[in-house]
């Protein structure tokens, strides 16, 4: 627990340092600008993936060939709408389909563990 919260507080420091120099570089004002344009382009991604998810689920289609890009992009969205400038650029590097495609093994291999360890919880929707 304690290597979480040493974790945090260092991309705390990160994420100020990060907003004192593009403070000092471009302003206020078009910082601001660009934050809130993450947040808001964040948000918008959340909703439609959510949107086409559920929308899948009902309709009792499959989403598994597209599981992993989804998953992706919901990561993507979700780190636009965190504020900060290191999450910001984190999210939009994942819209990058070669980043995709680098961390698609990963996240499957993520899954499979869990999964083989009794750590994943799965609930029929039917």
């Amino acid at each position: 627990m304690k290597k979480i919260i040493y974790y945090w507080a260092a991309y705390g420091l990160l994420e100020l340092l990060t907003y004192i120099l593009l403070f000092q570089w471009i302003g206020f004002w078009p910082l601001l600008f660009i934050q809130i344009a993450s947040t808001a382009f964040g948000i918008f991604i959340v909703k439609r993936l959510w949107r086409g998810i559920t929308q899948n689920m009902r309709e009792g289609k499959t989403i598994s060939p597209y599981l992993l890009d989804t998953i992706c992009l919901l990561l993507a969205g979700i780190l636009l709408v965190i504020p900060g400038i290191i999450t910001s650029i984190c999210g939009l590097l994942l819209f990058l389909p070669f980043i995709r495609s680098w961390m698609k093994p990963r996240i499957n291999r993520w899954i499979e563990r869990r999964m083989s360890q009794g750590n994943f919880t799965y609930f029929d929707m039917k």
